[in-house]
């Protein structure tokens, strides 16, 4: 028994080059969608960034106020 063809359809979406809004949603009331997504993942940020980057700071004040004191001893 042979294949039988079977014909594909294809979907194509453009937009329009005259079209100027295409991403006026993406940045609409910027601040409040970020304000939103911190209240809602307010402990992931704290664990990966606020926390990580203080730390960071952190140890290299610890490290130039050694490297201050190094000749001292």
């Amino acid at each position: 028994m042979g294949k039988l063809p079977v014909r594909l359809k294809e979907v194509t979406y453009t937009i329009s080059p005259f079209e100027v809004s295409v991403l006026s949603g993406l940045f609409k009331d910027l601040p409040s969608k970020i304000h939103h997504k911190f209240q809602q993942h307010w402990v992931d940020v704290g664990l990966f960034f606020a926390l990580p980057t203080y730390a960071t700071f952190w140890y290299a004040n610890q490290y130039k106020e050694k490297e201050k004191h190094e000749h001292r001893y």
